[in-house]
């Protein structure tokens, strides 16, 4: 698992805790920080005191650094001299200094207020409360700024037009991992063509957090259709000797192509490759000519070759910066991609596996928002560059392409706010 940057500074923020909570204080820290300054006071006699609780998940427990009684002597010192009121103080372990958010009296000056407070030899340091917004993340999800998948498609602009609600999407794969908790809001049922216990595995598990994975509930990820219905149909195994590795066969592959078919998926998700096969070709031309789509994973060698990538009218999907010598395949990012792995985790990974995974979303975006089966590729085609991937928005929004932009924070809030409150 790759540092996760925006948790680590939520934490470092979280260092300024509540020293009591006043409803008239709350409202001035959002509304006019300029209230307020921030100092800190050296603390290097402070105690650790008793474990006060754990840090968020898979951070592992922290430990409370104590006042020292000296340092909570000047606290007040400095409240009486400057007449200030402390709102917020927390003992900042690592940096051996205790913090406190100081309210200033209505119409003192703070850059006045700052400059004597940064010549009092009592100071550690004094500033001005700063405000920060998030960047490119829409979402209360913590590992949503993470997911540059997103940003790259326009999927928190899509989100304000479509969100795969009323789509079925047959993940035809490995066993997932349904215990999850970032899929246990979404809509996910599961069959398995195995022959054999479906212990949760990291491909399958994998490509449905991209499609799936819950928006909204406060953890991890969001899915790019995460209001779609998946089934998730399980004709992989894990490799032993590689567990992120996975074979199926046309047994496996033809029982699960039939089901998707008997389910009418409207999009069918084969993250997959292998030679060709004339029972499985039939299924997926039996589907394709009841206009199911079918997104395939670009083979390694990058030629669409083999089952399914060579059967005209599958979706050839390869990752963004890929070489390949296949012609008409889409590119979605399939780099270092945010997603589920089993077992509560999170990881990054890679491939046209992850690339098909995130067409599959698109296109139930696409399908959501009334477009029909046979439009979404080219409407696709059409927003990509020389060399760059999909815009999933740009397709939704045809010629109102303003509310694609990454600034376009209307819509973006709007998507946020719908997520959360599950209209």
């Amino acid at each position: 698992m790759k540092p996760l940057t925006t948790l680590m500074v939520l934490l470092a923020l979280a260092g300024c805790a509540p020293l009591s909570r006043d409803t008239g204080d709350e409202e001035l820290l959002r509304t006019h920080p300029e209230r307020f300054v921030l100092i800190t006071l050296n603390n290097a006699e402070g105690e650790p005191a008793a474990r006060a609780g754990s840090s968020p998940r898979e951070y592992g427990p922290a430990m409370q650094y104590g006042v020292a009684s000296g340092t909570r002597i000047t606290a007040r010192e400095i409240a009486a001299f400057y007449r200030l009121k402390p709102v917020r103080e927390w003992p900042i372990t690592q940096l051996r200094v205790h913090c406190i958010v100081y309210r200033m009296d209505a119409g003192e000056s703070q850059s006045d207020l700052l400059r004597r407070l940064r010549s009092d030899a009592r100071v550690e340091s004094a500033q001005p409360l700063n405000s920060f917004v998030t960047l490119g993340s829409v979402y209360n999800d913590p590992y949503a700024g993470l997911q540059r998948s997103l940003d790259a498609m326009g999927v928190p602009q899509a989100h304000a037009l479509s969100r795969g609600k009323g789509v079925s999407i047959a993940v035809i794969d490995t066993p997932v991992d349904v215990a999850h908790p970032d899929l246990a809001d979404s809509r996910i049922d599961v069959r398995s063509f195995i022959g054999q216990r479906a212990n949760a595995s990291a491909h399958g598990t994998a490509v449905t957090g991209i499609i799936a994975a819950t928006g909204g509930n406060g953890l991890g990820i969001v899915g790019i259709a995460p209001e779609a219905q998946i089934h998730s149909l399980a004709a992989c195994w894990s490799q032993s000797a590689d567990p992120a590795r996975a074979a199926c066969n046309s047994f496996t592959l033809a029982a699960a192509l039939a089901t998707a078919i008997d389910l009418k998926a409207d999009i069918v998700n084969l993250s997959l490759g292998g030679p060709s096969d004339p029972l499985l070709r039939r299924l997926v031309e039996y589907g394709l000519a009841r206009r199911m789509i079918f997104v395939a994973a670009l083979p390694r060698q990058g030629a669409a070759v083999g089952f399914p990538s060579e059967i005209p009218g599958v979706v050839v999907v390869d990752a963004v910066g890929h070489e390949r010598t296949a012609h008409d395949v889409l590119l979605a990012p399939g780099t270092d991609v945010l997603t589920l792995v089993p077992n509560d985790g999170y990881d990054f990974v890679s491939g046209s596996s992850m690339a098909a995974a995130n067409v599959s979303g698109g296109i139930a975006l696409l399908l959501s928002h009334r477009l029909k089966a046979n439009e979404v590729r080219d409407a696709l085609v059409q927003t990509m560059s020389r060399g760059d991937g999909i815009n999933v928005c740009l397709a939704l929004a045809g010629q109102q392409t303003q509310q694609c932009e990454p600034d376009a924070s209307r819509a973006a809030q709007r998507a946020a706010s719908d997520i959360r409150s599950g209209s």
